[in-house]
């Protein structure tokens, strides 16, 4: 059980740490279509955490951790982006911010990946196995958004 807590709060925090993310790219953007990805991206990642820490406390009614305690106080700390990824998006090319975006989605996908291995209970597994193809897809939409970016506007596909 120690490794399962441990693998869902790096589950959380990255959620957490994500849709903070997107939401600061989608306020330095200059492409309205990348807006939108970084802003439905963020939405996403909202509902990932609060998603997981729904179905943790339902498959693993357990008082060694509060699911829910721990992502309200990664929310009440902001522990959203850190200097570091502020500093790239805030002065990096979209190009860079975009690569990184999709070593996070990469990185969380491994997560998701290592927990459904991790857990017996089948439906928190199937879930997760679920969540590790969504980042997938996250990632080919964010690589189809760098993919355009050199594109005039008018040439790029809808993302």
């Amino acid at each position: 059980m120690e490794e399962t807590i441990k693998l869902i709060k790096k589950a959380i925090a990255a959620e957490v740490t994500a849709s903070a993310f997107y939401s600061l790219a989608s306020e330095v953007t200059k492409h309205d279509d990348t807006r939108m990805v970084f802003i439905e991206l963020s939405s996403m990642e909202d509902d990932h955490a609060q998603d997981l820490v729904n179905k943790f406390k339902n498959a693993f009614p357990t008082k060694e951790f509060d699911s829910q305690a721990y992502l309200d106080e990664l929310i009440k700390k902001d522990e959203g982006v850190d200097i570091e990824r502020s500093n790239l998006v805030k002065t990096g090319s979209m190009k860079e911010v975009l690569e990184f975006a999709i070593s996070m989605e990469n990185s969380a996908k491994e997560t998701y990946e290592k927990l459904a291995d991790e857990v017996i209970d089948p439906t928190f597994k199937q879930y997760c196995i679920d969540l590790a193809q969504e980042e997938i897809e996250h990632a080919k939409t964010l690589t189809n958004t760098l993919d355009s970016l050199d594109m005039d506007m008018e040439s790029r596909p809808g993302l």
